[in-house]
């Protein structure tokens, strides 16, 4: 349990390179949270910013049993500006089912959650995760807590910046830099494809997010993102 929780084995008091943290997500968790990102940039209908955002969220509140419920706050603190365009689009198409009308959607509350529909996701069709209900719950948080990230809010950063938050927080060490060890950081492409983003601009987001307080470094100048997560985000760490 004290492993679990801290990153650092029962009894071990050398040196201060992993610090204390209480994680969000077990290992095992943060596991499924990269499993999950991995199929958003394998399944996204568009390769844009916004809908791969709009479809990880989706995809986490309907993974188990391809429905979800959803509030207008929750869609349009996650979209801002885009929400409305993104959704009927997804709609339209046929990636997600409402029950109603987009703006129906927008305006449900807390009390009345619209209930989604990810057909992709429904019983029956090939299950592309095994977890269970408790750790789908915790992925949802840990992505909501990512994106809604308080410093994050406050600069306005487009969906984009928000999504390479997620993927370094998903794909950060116990000690918060970036990559397994020996591996010189996270590739460009990969963090550029599930960000709908061309990998030369992934430089231009990590220094947003080092501007927010997320990151306390980052470099790309060798091709990968070299970097690591701000103590304050640390809870979050996909502790690779």
């Amino acid at each position: 349990m004290h492993e679990n929780r801290s990153g650092r084995p029962s009894g071990d008091t050398a040196g201060d390179s992993v610090p204390q943290v209480e994680w969000l997500l077990t290992r095992q968790q943060a596991g499924h949270a990269r499993t999950v990102l991995d199929y958003v940039t394998a399944h996204a209908p568009y390769a844009e910013a916004g809908t791969h955002l709009a479809v990880l969220m989706f995809t986490l509140r309907a993974a188990r049993v391809g429905t979800g419920n959803i509030t207008g706050q929750e869609l349009t603190g996650w979209l801002q500006e885009d929400t409305e365009q993104v959704l009927e689009r997804l709609a339209t198409d046929g990636w997600l089912r409402l029950p109603g009308t987009v703006g129906e959607a927008l305006g449900s509350r807390p009390e009345s959650p619209t209930t989604v529909t990810v057909p992709s996701l429904l019983p029956g069709r090939p299950r592309p995760f095994s977890f269970g209900k408790t750790t789908r719950s915790r992925i949802s948080g840990w992505a909501q807590k990512a994106a809604g990230d308080r410093k994050i809010r406050k600069k306005k950063l487009s969906a984009a910046t928000r999504l390479l938050a997620l993927y370094t927080a998903a794909h950060a060490r116990p000690d918060g830099h970036l990559g397994h060890t020996g591996h010189g950081g996270l590739r460009l492409d990969e963090a550029a494809a599930f960000c709908a983003l061309p990998p030369e601009a992934i430089t231009e987001h990590a220094e947003l997010l080092t501007a927010a307080d997320w990151l306390t470094e980052a470099d790309t100048s060798q091709g990968t993102l070299r970097g690591r997560l701000a103590e304050r985000v640390l809870p979050l760490g996909g502790r690779l």
